[in-house]
C-alpha cells in the first residue's frame, strides 16, 4: 500500500492522534500439503469438512463453547495472493493448507491445533476411502504463534495548549 496527496493543513487548535491494542487471543498455526490431485480438486470442501468436524470434537472433548475459538483454514497456492482478483486460471498440482487456531490462552491454542493435527494428516474425502496420508514440512506440525492483537482505540485528542496531555520531567545524572 502507498498513501499519496497527503498536505498539511495549518490550524489553529491542537490534535494528538491516541492508538491503542489489546490481545485478542492466542494463536498456533499448522501447515499441510496436498498433492493427490482429487485433494487438490476439491481442497475448498475438504477443508470445510475438517473444520465442520473438527469444531465439534473440540466442543465435545474440551467442553467450551464453539464461538470461544476459531479454526481458519487457508489455502494457500490456489488465488491465495489476490483471491478473486486473480488473472491466472491453470490449476495448482498442489496446494498448501494453512491452519490458523485463535483461542483465549495459548495452552488452548496448542491443545485445539494437537486436536486439528490428524485431521490434516489423514482425513478423507469421503467416507467410504480409506485414510490418506499428507505431509507436515515441519514437525512438531503446530507452532505457538503467541499473543496477537486488535485495534480498541482510534481517536484524535483536542487539546488547548499541545502540552495539556503530557508532563515533563527532566533528570541530570552525573
Amino acid at each position: 500500500m502507498r498513501v499519496t496527496g497527503s498536505k498539511w493543513v495549518q490550524s489553529d487548535r491542537y490534535t494528538v492522534k491516541l492508538e491503542g491494542a489489546v490481545v485478542a487471543g492466542y494463536q498456533s498455526v499448522l501447515i499441510a500439503l496436498l498433492r493427490d490431485k482429487r485433494y487438490v480438486e476439491k481442497a475448498q470442501a475438504w477443508a470445510d469438512d475438517i473444520k465442520e468436524k473438527c469444531t465439534r470434537k473440540v466442543v465435545d472433548r474440551l467442553g467450551i463453547l464453539a464461538d470461544e475459538f476459531e479454526i481458519e483454514l487457508r489455502l494457500i497456492g490456489k488465488n491465495a495472493s489476490f483471491g478473486p482478483l486473480e488473472t491466472r486460471t491453470n490449476d495448482p498440482h498442489e496446494i498448501g493448507i494453512l491452519a490458523i487456531v485463535t483461542a483465549k490462552t495459548q495452552d488452548l491454542a496448542t491443545e485445539i491445533a494437537q486436536i486439528l493435527n490428524p485431521y490434516l494428516l489423514h482425513h478423507p474425502l469421503t467416507s467410504e476411502e480409506e485414510q490418506p496420508t499428507f505431509a507436515f514440512p515441519f514437525s512438531p506440525a503446530d507452532m505457538a504463534r503467541g499473543a496477537v492483537y486488535s485495534f480498541c482505540l482510534n481517536h484524535v485528542l483536542e487539546l488547548s495548549d499541545p502540552m495539556d496531555a503530557f508532563s515533563l520531567e527532566v533528570l541530570t545524572h552525573g
